[in-house]
């Protein structure tokens, strides 16, 4: 999953596990006071889809009613 205009994507460590990363405040996700990192692949993908379903839409809904065009980023890796 590398959406750059989703709000949470999955990026994998060096250790091969995977975390949820929120690209709006540039840091890995939390929900419940849990980061979420250390997932499999398939974890941090589904969580990823949730939480976007659920608050993805904040930063879409930010950019309309400012005008502001968020510009594509490049998919992330921690530690590369």
């Amino acid at each position: 999953m590398c959406s750059t205009d989703q709000r949470y994507d999955v990026i994998c460590d060096p250790l091969d596990l995977w975390m949820v990363w929120d690209n709006q405040t540039e840091e890995p996700a939390s929900f419940g006071g849990q980061i979420l990192h250390g997932l499999t692949e398939r974890h941090a993908v589904e969580v990823a889809k949730i939480m976007n379903e659920l608050y993805g839409n904040e930063k879409r809904d930010a950019a309309r009613s400012s005008g502001n065009d968020f510009s594509p980023t490049a998919c992330r890796s921690a530690g590369g």
